[in-house]
């Protein structure tokens, strides 16, 4: 895996537009999750990015929009859809947060090989974030994205311990390829904390937040528990961390 070594323009930081996305690779392995903690992450810093929510055809409850009314939904098999990165920086905020479902490749490939290069031009930066839990699969489908985009965004990957506390992440570690990714494209590589099952069962089912529930914006009995709080703040306190390790890419 070799980068493309294209020439990019820098221009001033006060025209400068970031949009985040997390790749559409393989399903289940909490993308939406990660997006919603960034989201805080960004509001922790008085940004509001613009989101927009490219998982349309998540038919379960759980879609970005259904947390964040003011996601806009797109349908990213239409024509021009990916073209909406670029109307969203035309907006008040420096940053764009979308969230892709699983099967979004072959659409996001084909844009970013016509279109990357001219809006970074323009001032536009991408950062992919790429979640993997410790299954061959998932850790191929980051590959296979990086395959496609590679050096036309900045990457974040997501190492998901899922319900597995301490995860070696052979599938990660051990994969030549994988070192090849890394020495060619220089990921930025954070965990996600394992969480409790039912924990995580009831966000969904309510459509809450981690920051919900670490602020007590609950009216919830399970939520308002104080092992449930600690659990958020917890949770929330590490994907943090690893936003804080990586800022400089998913800042403008």
């Amino acid at each position: 895996m070799s980068a493309k070594n294209k020439a990019k323009a820098k221009p001033a930081s006060s025209d400068r537009k970031r949009v985040v996305f997390t790749q559409g690779g393989k399903g289940g392995v909490a993308k939406t999750e990660v997006a919603l903690s960034l989201a805080s992450w960004y509001a922790e810093r008085d940004l509001q990015p613009t989101m927009l929510d490219l998982d349309i055809e998540n038919t379960e409850k759980g879609g970005l929009s259904d947390f964040y009314p003011q996601a806009k939904p797109f349908d990213i098999h239409e024509q021009g859809t990916l073209d909406e990165f670029l109307t969203a920086c035309d907006g008040g905020s420096p940053v764009v947060l979308a969230d892709m479902g699983a099967g979004a490749g072959k659409a996001t490939y084909a844009w970013f090989e016509n279109a990357a290069d001219i809006a970074q031009s323009l001032g536009v930066r991408f950062t992919a974030i790429g979640v993997t839990t410790n299954e061959a699969s998932s850790v191929q489908a980051i590959l296979r994205w990086a395959g496609h985009l590679q050096d036309s965004v900045d990457y974040l990957i997501v190492l998901n311990e899922m319900r597995r506390p301490r995860c070696p992440f052979e599938y990660w570690y051990d994969e030549p390829r994988v070192q090849e990714f890394v020495k060619a494209l220089k990921p930025r590589v954070m965990r996600m904390d394992s969480r409790v099952e039912e924990f995580q069962a009831e966000l969904r089912n309510q459509s809450l937040t981690l920051q919900d529930v670490a602020t007590g914006n609950v009216t919830d009995p399970f939520f308002r528990l104080t092992k449930n709080k600690v659990r958020a703040i917890q949770y929330q306190r590490t994907l943090f961390g690893g936003f804080d390790e990586a800022a400089d890419i998913l800042l403008p």
